[in-house]
This record gives C-alpha cells, structure tokens and sequence, in this order.
C-alpha cells in the first residue's frame, strides 16, 4: 500500500489538518486535546519523539482528531504510515503512579482503531505496531510485557511502550 492508497480510504481529509507529511530526521509531538498536534523543540514539553534519518516519508494522520472524529468507539490519538508500516499511537499525559489503569484504556483504544481501519482497508499485507505513549522528560523505548504483547498478536500487531519510534 502507498500513501496515495491509505487516503483514497478517507477521501475527505483536509491536507495539512487531517494529514501531513513528515520527511525530517527527528519531531517531537505533543498531544493536545481536541485540537492537532503541535511540534515541539527537545527541551520543551513533547509527548512522543520520531527518528527519521533516512528521512523517509512518513504519514502522520490526526487520527483522533480527524480520521475517527465522528467514531463514538475508543480511538488512538495518532496513527503513522511509512513503506507499509502502519503505528497506531495513543499518547497518556499521566504520572506513573496512574499508569495502570491509563494502560486499560490505551489498549481499548488501539484495539478499536485497529478494528476500524481493518474494517475500511485490507491491512493483511500491512505491517501493524501499537504503542503506548506515557510522556516522560527522555526517550524510552520499552518492549512492553508478554501479556499485552500477545493481546496485539491477535490483531497481527506488534506491540510497544514508550515515547520514541525509530524509522530505518
């Protein structure tokens, strides 16, 4: 799948709001709520950081605020596309000791914005991550335990904790 094709499925995305193309070697993105997402500088507050450098094209659809605005299932903040890679992120403003019950949610919105996108694209041919993002003044990159990893493997998912997503 091409990005060409992935926004044919949403035809009505407005470039720029919806969607935008990202082709630098690192972004820092913070999350705003009902609102699209604010690049930020490193020694600012940012929620998740993406490696780019390659500098690859890399997707970045509003998926909350846009994709699925008018979805009343749960639903992930981002969702990036790059060489048939679709990330599903949904980013947690939350201290540590709220995590837990932050990580239910999270996983309930992953999971419906999966079911949704396989619902309007053939995603069999489409390698699929799901990431949690909790805020942290770092990069972490954390594998995420066998439990909730084998929760993705049955949506074909790869599963993840973390503010930081590396393109190679």
């Amino acid at each position: 799948m091409t990005v060409e094709q992935l926004l044919a499925h949403f035809p009505n995305l407005e470039k720029d709001i919806c969607y935008k193309t990202l082709k630098d070697s690192v972004y820092y993105l913070e999350d705003i709520k009902d609102a699209i997402t604010r690049f930020k500088f490193e020694e600012e507050y940012w929620n998740l950081c993406l490696e780019n450098d390659s500098s690859k094209e890399i997707l970045l659809l509003e998926n909350e605020f846009s994709v699925m605005k008018n979805e009343t299932s749960k639903k992930c903040d981002w969702v990036l596309f790059e060489n048939n890679n679709l990330y599903f992120v949904e980013s947690k403003d939350v201290k540590p000791r709220s995590r837990n019950k932050e990580r239910k949610d999270a996983i309930k919105q992953l999971i419906a914005t999966i079911e949704f996108y396989s619902s309007k694209i053939d995603l069999s041919t489409t390698k699929l991550f799901s990431q949690i993002c909790f805020k942290s003044n770092s990069r972490i990159i954390k594998t995420g335990d066998q439990a909730r990893k084998k929760i993705f493997s049955q949506y074909n998912s790869d599963f993840t904790e973390g503010n930081h997503i590396v393109f190679e």
